[in-house]
């Protein structure tokens, strides 16, 4: 969602998508986060270190398990993640307003292709 976006900043790659799934499905364990994002734990431990530094992530004990951490995105990281989604879906809008009839045409039977193949 927020890779190759130059308002993401100093963000890499793998921080980008670590702190847009923490803001769009809320707080979850270091471990969860990592499986979610396909990382190993420890990459994901210097992932989150940084966040933290940027302020862009919060830590909270887990009322489930008070010897676990959640962690969730901060309010800026909100804004942030909310900010460059919607500038995204400016840019994508764009570019759809660019494709003729039959170029929408074909980019809507391939995109059905592959809806279908990914539910199977």
């Amino acid at each position: 969602m927020l890779r190759n976006s130059s308002d993401a900043g100093a963000l890499s790659p793998g921080s980008a998508s670590a702190l847009a799934t923490l803001a769009r499905s809320g707080p979850m364990r270091l471990g969860d986060l990592a499986s979610t994002e396909r990382v190993s734990a420890p990459t994901m431990s210097r992932i989150v270190t940084g966040l933290e530094k940027l302020g862009y992530l919060a830590r909270a004990a887990d009322p489930e398990d008070g010897r676990a951490q959640l962690l969730s995105a901060t309010p800026s990281a909100q804004n942030l993640v909310s900010g460059l989604t919607s500038a995204r879906i400016q840019r994508f809008a764009a570019a759809m307003d660019r494709l003729d009839r039959e170029q929408k045409d074909v980019l809507t039977t391939a995109l059905a292709t592959i809806i279908e193949e990914l539910d199977r």
